[in-house]
């Protein structure tokens, strides 16, 4: 993938999980508990942390420089 897509992933991801949230929190909420709700945010946050890493972590990867294990 190259870095201008990543770059714009790292921008729209957070900003569609805030619409998310947001959305949750004003239509889908009401029927469950404080604690569930609280639930549903921090996999949510969990979930875009995972995919935030594993789309950095490849382009990391290319470009780690060698020699700071020796």
């Amino acid at each position: 993938m190259p870095s201008r897509a990543r770059v714009v992933a790292s921008i729209l991801g957070p900003v569609a999980w805030l619409s998310f949230t947001l959305l949750y929190v004003g239509f889908w909420a009401q029927g469950f508990s404080f604690f569930q709700s609280v639930i549903v945010i921090l996999v949510s946050i969990i979930v875009l942390a995972g995919l935030m890493a594993a789309l950095w972590a490849s382009w990391g990867m290319g470009h780690r420089r060698w020699g700071w294990d020796e």
